[in-house]
Parts: structure tokens; C-alpha cells; sequence
């Protein structure tokens, strides 16, 4: 299969956010976003469709031996196809896709996190790393854009906690903190109801609040100069606060259902964002 049609329906097909994310980027590093997310997407999601964890962790060991193939250039997978020929144009490092097949590990060996400390150290292997792949094949004149990867990458993966939250909770992980959670008054058997009882949404508030400031911060790190060349993480920063905001108009909800936009309004924000990042 051509690896950049398998990385397009993997994580981009039509109408998604990452499709509207990746069309406003120029279009000589779209193909390595799309390896980058790809590569991600693959990965994290073999403690989540793996229910062996000795099956997951095999499957994860393979990752591991391709991506040595792909720095070798000898990759396998079309999703490694692709990924070659990222590291080949952008020279994208080594060290955040070893963080990323960590973050899965994470994922197989942790069912919970003590406190945000070590939820942090999570989502700094994995959306960290991501968006520390994703700023850098866009382009970046300085640190301050460094610190924008750094808090994106937070954002994204707490915000995924929150958008998730019934899938992982059934496959066994709670990506909220376990001190906060008993200063909330929420136990584990609150997270299996049929509905979000009130501490629990008083909890997610407080998490929802947090990833804001996370979307905050990576927006004030950003330079200006540099918000033209980075207009398709900007794009993905206005679909999930878009997505928070619908979050919190019905209270968090988030054992009820799961969040999403329509397309039409994902082209909307995608195109006024896009347009001011101009």
C-alpha cells in the first residue's frame, strides 16, 4: 500500500481533525506530519486494541525493532516508509519515538497515576514527543518555540485523557490523578457508573481547566514570527479547546458520551485559525 494513502486513512481520513490540521500546512511537510502522527497513532494504540498484555508487549517489541529498521532505512511498514522519509527531509530526531514507544509501555504496565508528577512524565513521552516532531517539521526560529511543543504536547495528551475517558477507564487506565481524585471524593467505583455523578464532574472541571492553561501557555510561548509556520498546530490547539468548551456547556458528561465536532465546524475553525496564524 502507498504509505502516505495507509498514514492518510490511519489518522487523517476526511473530515477529521488532523485532516483539517494537516491541509492548512505547506504542503512539502505535510507528508511528514502525517508519519509523525502516524507513527504516534500506531503505536499508542496497542495498549489500547491489545488486550493480551503479553500479545501488547510483542507487538510493541516489533515497533521497537522497526523503528531501528527505519533509522537503518530499512523500514517494513508503510507507516515507517513514510517515517524514513521524514527523518531524511527534517531530520527529525531519534530520541522522541523512543519516548513514544515508552509512553505505550507506560500504558502496559500502569493502570494509574499517584499524582500529576507522574501523570506529567507520561504525557511528556507521549504527546510531548509528538508535538516536539510536529513543531520541528514545521520549523521554528528559537526556544520559545520549544516550550510551545513542550505545553502543547501536555494539552493534547490530558485533553485526550478527558475526550477517552469511558474507553480507557473500561480497558483499565485513569488518567487522573489518584491524590486529586481522593481529594474529590471520587472513588474507582465512581468511574464504572452509567453516569457522571458530581464530584466526578467537579474533578473533570478542574482537569478540563488544567488543559486550558496548558493550551494557554504553548500559545504565549509561541513566537510571533514563528505562528505562520506552526498555523497547523495552532489548528489543532482551536479544535480541542472548541471540543473543552462543548465539555463544559453540558458539565462533562464524560461517562454518558463521547465528544466530537462535525466536519463543517472543524472546516470553520481550521480556516479562521489558519487565516490569522497568516
Amino acid at each position: 500500500m502507498d504509505p502516505i494513502q495507509y498514514c492518510q486513512d490511519k489518522v487523517a481520513p476526511p473530515g477529521s481533525s488532523h485532516y483539517y490540521a494537516i491541509r492548512v500546512a505547506p504542503a512539502g511537510s505535510q507528508p511528514a506530519l502525517l508519519a509523525a502522527h502516524a507513527f504516534h497513532a500506531e503505536v499508542m494504540a496497542i495498549p489500547v486494541e491489545v488486550s493480551d498484555p503479553g500479545v501488547a508487549s510483542v507487538k510493541l517489541n516489533w515497533w521497537r525493532e522497526e523503528l531501528d529498521r527505519i533509522l537503518a532505512g530499512q523500514a517494513r511498514h508503510p507507516v515507517g516508509e513514510l517515517l524514513q522519509r521524514a527523518i531524511r527531509e527534517h531530520g527529525l530526531p531519534e530520541e522522541p519515538l523512543r519516548h513514544i514507544l515508552d509512553a505505550a509501555a507506560m500504558d502496559l504496565e500502569y493502570g494509574a497515576y499517584p499524582s500529576f508528577r507522574e501523570l506529567s512524565v507520561y504525557c511528556h513521552h507521549s504527546g510531548g514527543s509528538l508535538a516536539r516532531m510536529l513543531v520541528g517539521i514545521c520549523g521554528h526560529s528559537g526556544p520559545g518555540s520549544l516550550d510551545f511543543a513542550h505545553d502543547l504536547g501536555m494539552a493534547l495528551t490530558l485533553e485526550a485523557g478527558l475526550r477517552n475517558l469511558r474507553r480507557d477507564i473500561q480497558a483499565g487506565r485513569v488518567y487522573l490523578p489518584e491524590d486529586e481524585m481522593r481529594t474529590a471524593g471520587v472513588d474507582r467505583d465512581m468511574l464504572f457508573q452509567r453516569e457522571t455523578a458530581d464530584p466526578l464532574r467537579r474533578l473533570l472541571a478542574d482537569h478540563a481547566r488544567r488543559v486550558e492553561q496548558f493550551f494557554a501557555q504553548a500559545e504565549q510561548h509561541l513566537p510571533a514570527k514563528d505562528r505562520r509556520q506552526q498555523r497547523s498546530q495552532l489548528v489543532l490547539i482551536a479544535l480541542h479547546r472548541a471540543l473543552l468548551q462543548e465539555m463544559a456547556r453540558d458539565d462533562y458528561p464524560l461517562l454518558e458520551q463521547r465528544y466530537e465536532l462535525t466536519p463543517l465546524r472543524k472546516l470553520w475553525i481550521a480556516w479562521r485559525t489558519a487565516r490569522r496564524a497568516r
